[in-house]
């Protein structure tokens, strides 16, 4: 199946090795894209990058720094994303995280509720406002459907050692898209993926770097999935599939 262009995508966290991935590919295809991060260091170089992979398609590139751990702030960045993209998301992509080391005898209560907020506070903004009537409905009459996507791992059911603070926040932020996946289709009209990553993704030529966890290898197997499946759906959430693994 090919996914269908001259659609609207918001990417929360793009800083990442994968949503940087998801967002080169989709723009491959002619998606018009959002891209929000908290820092804004990088954001200018990802956008062109992205910009250049369409190829002349002429989908629209935008982006914003954002807190994602702010709801104000969050929800504020999501109203200006389809304001510039210029019409409802068919797909809101959320990826947002603070990776820092942390053990559970000495992370304090203030790293814990931070990393909590962008996780977790940050997946529940993200999930009302996309079915706050800013998810495009207007084509599941086709069998198209939006989706809102939730990266995560494996971390709430092994969680890590050394990375304690993230692991309780991603344990409750894929608590939080379960519960999504289970109310927003009937609700909303809204499909909920959970593309999960079971290994560590590092760049190319980096230490630790593995084939099996390359970033464009991930987007290929685990997310493309996702946007394929969203389509051609006249059953609704009828046979979807909400977690793939890899």
């Amino acid at each position: 199946m090919t996914v269908s262009g001259n659609r609207n995508i918001a990417i929360v966290g793009v800083g990442s090795l994968m949503s940087k991935s998801l967002a080169i590919w989709l723009a491959s295809l002619g998606w018009n894209i959002a891209l929000v991060s908290r820092s804004e260091k990088n954001l200018s170089s990802i956008a062109n990058e992205v910009h250049q992979a369409q190829q002349g398609k002429g989908g629209k590139v935008v982006y914003r720094a954002a807190d994602a751990g702010e709801p104000t702030q969050l929800k504020a960045t999501l109203d200006w994303c389809v304001q510039k993209l210029g019409g409802k998301l068919d797909v809101l992509s959320y990826n947002a995280a603070r990776v820092s080391l942390s053990t559970i005898t000495d992370i304090t209560p203030d790293e814990l509720e931070q990393d909590l907020k962008i996780s977790a506070v940050g997946t529940l903004i993200a999930g009302q406002w996309f079915a706050d009537g800013n998810a495009n409905v207007d084509r599941i009459a086709e069998g198209e459907w939006p989706v809102f996507l939730v990266t995560g791992g494996i971390l709430d059911k092994q969680p890590e050692e050394a990375l304690a603070s993230l692991s309780s926040a991603k344990a409750a932020s894929q608590t939080v898209s379960r519960l999504f996946a289970k109310a927003l289709p009937e609700k909303a009209n809204i499909l909920v993926g959970m593309p999960l990553i079971s290994g560590r993704v590092v760049s190319r030529g980096d230490e630790g770097y593995s084939e099996e966890f390359d970033a464009d290898r991930i987007v290929a197997a685990v997310f493309k999935p996702f946007f394929e499946d969203r389509e051609k759906r006249p059953e609704g959430k009828e046979g979807w599939i909400v977690e793939r693994v890899l």
